[in-house]
């Protein structure tokens, strides 16, 4: 069974459509779909980004040996981490006059923005070299 195969599953067993586990993962739509059709494999940090959001183990993932979900101990251990950086990201939100809020929003609406708009080459400059391929 191939990484394509192996992932397919795991959507399919969570009862997710493509456009789904794209927004649980944060990964773009088509990207995903890639992977799904075998035109692609997930780089690390897409690896990583499943592994997190569908917790998936990354051996299981790559060779189809071991357990399919991550240890749920060292998951958690990592989720507390997670959750204690944002509760502290949370609280200096907070202590921010509205200007300081909205300056903080603005500048993470942008990192996304620009983040969406790399993947976005990324996956076109892709799509261009499959083009340039000789069939």
């Amino acid at each position: 069974m191939s990484i394509s195969a192996r992932l397919r599953s795991v959507i399919d067993d969570r009862g997710m459509s493509i456009k789904e586990a794209s927004e649980v993962v944060g990964i773009p739509y088509r990207t995903l779909q890639n992977y799904l059709l075998g035109e692609r494999e997930p780089n690390a940090k897409a690896m990583a980004a499943i592994r997190t959001h569908l917790g998936i183990s990354l051996d299981w993932l790559l060779t189809g040996e071991g357990n399919m979900a991550v240890d749920v101990s060292a998951a958690s251990s990592e989720t507390r981490t997670v959750n204690q950086q944002e509760e502290a990201i949370l609280e200096l939100f907070r202590s921010l006059g509205e200007a300081g809020k909205r300056e903080i929003q603005s500048a993470a609406e942008e990192k996304k923005r620009i983040r969406d708009i790399e993947q976005r080459l990324e996956d076109l400059t892709e799509a261009l070299e499959a083009t340039r391929r000789p069939a």
